[in-house]
């Protein structure tokens, strides 16, 4: 297995110091994206357009701004669009009081005129209002997807086709965590998303705007006949994926993710906390007879710095995810695997891509 870098370690050493606080214990979870991570959209009458890939939050090219980017639509091509408003919508929504409630809510929509461009409108709501499930809020920019434009009030928003910016061993994932295929995590690794694109939604806006002290999850909504039901959600990478993954490991009911894209971050420690408990038991017992799984208490622990599942942000600093943050070529994946399997598994293997920009939209240009 490949070893950890030492920026995971000392994230892995902060976090182990928070745990020896609160429970005299150990790290942390998470994984991946959530690349086709709702069942339902991949189902017949789902719409792949609304399924979020992932979800980042850094400090901009102007070290005075907030970066919030979403990807969503996997396998994206040159052909591929956002869906249209009357059919569902994006949302980044952000706490800035800690009590994962949103007070800012940036919602972003798209209509597909007749020369086939997409125009896309980004509107911006505070207090209530941004709790809404549907658009909600004064529009603050407008643009036509593919051209950056400028947001009222101070920031930059762009819509289009990039490279996908995530690097994960996919295939050695689904043998090993999912029971699919002859593959396994550490079996000549291979980057599955090297090559591939997808649609993004990047925001950059004033730290002021935003706060210092952020928390920030993204949502989709599918709307039918004039009703806008949330159809998926992310925070940190794959919270969703590892914990209730149908496969052999954890063996979580199908329709558990399901439930979980459809919920509130404000709901998860009471939601969700055995189920997190459970996968983490699952995991750290792949190897019993080296490792001793996590017991009830380190197990729960750890829930309690997961949940809820939003990404945690200190705007005054750079990203360091998946704790502060999460930057484009953070590596969450090898400190993830680690906790994750309380040191079974030390890394899918792959890292960063060599395409990210160091300037807006940041997400390199889409491949070939």
């Amino acid at each position: 297995m490949t070893r950890i870098r030492k920026s995971s370690l000392a994230l892995m050493a902060a976090l182990l110091m928070a745990l020896v606080v609160a429970v005299g214990a150990v790290p942390q979870i998470a994984q991946s994206a959530d690349h086709l991570d709702a069942p339902g959209l991949n189902s017949p009458g789902g719409d792949s357009r609304l399924d979020i890939n992932d979800l980042y939050v850094f400090e901009g090219a102007n070290p005075a701004n907030t970066v919030l980017a979403v990807s969503v639509s996997p396998l994206a091509a040159g052909a591929s669009t956002f869906i249209d408003k009357q059919n569902g919508s994006y949302h980044l929504r952000v706490d800035t009081n800690g009590d994962a409630v949103e007070d800012t809510m940036y919602s972003v929509t798209f209509i597909t005129q007749d020369d086939g461009r997409q125009k896309v409108k980004v509107r911006e709501a505070t207090g209530r209002k941004a709790r809404s499930t549907g658009k909600s809020g004064g529009v603050i920019g407008e643009g036509f997807v593919g051209e950056s434009f400028a947001l009222d009030g101070g920031g930059t928003a762009w819509a289009g086709l990039r490279s996908d910016p995530f690097f994960f061993d996919l295939s050695g994932f689904l043998g090993t965590v999912e029971g699919i295929g002859p593959d396994g995590l550490g079996n000549m690794p291979s980057d599955f998303f090297a090559d591939l694109n997808t649609l993004a939604i990047v925001i950059e806006v004033p730290d002021a705007r935003l706060g210092t002290n952020i928390g920030v999850w993204a949502t989709t909504t599918s709307v039918s006949r004039n009703n806008a039901t949330q159809i998926d959600r992310i925070g940190r990478p794959a919270i969703n994926t590892v914990v209730n993954s149908s496969g052999p490991i954890v063996g979580a009911p199908s329709a558990a993710k399901n439930v979980f894209n459809a919920s509130h971050p404000k709901n998860d420690v009471a939601n969700f906390t055995d189920a997190v408990v459970s996968a983490l038991q699952a995991f750290s017992s792949l190897d019993p007879t080296n490792v001793t799984p996590y017991t009830d208490e380190e197990a729960r622990g750890l829930a309690a710095v997961l949940l809820p599942d939003v990404i945690t942000y200190d705007t005054s600093t750079s990203a360091a995810g998946p704790l502060n943050g999460r930057a484009l070529a953070d590596d969450v994946i090898d400190i993830e695997l680690s906790i994750v399997t309380k040191g079974i598994v030390t890394s899918d293997g792959v890292g960063p891509h060599t395409d990210y920009l160091s300037t807006f939209p940041y997400l390199g240009w889409p491949n070939n």
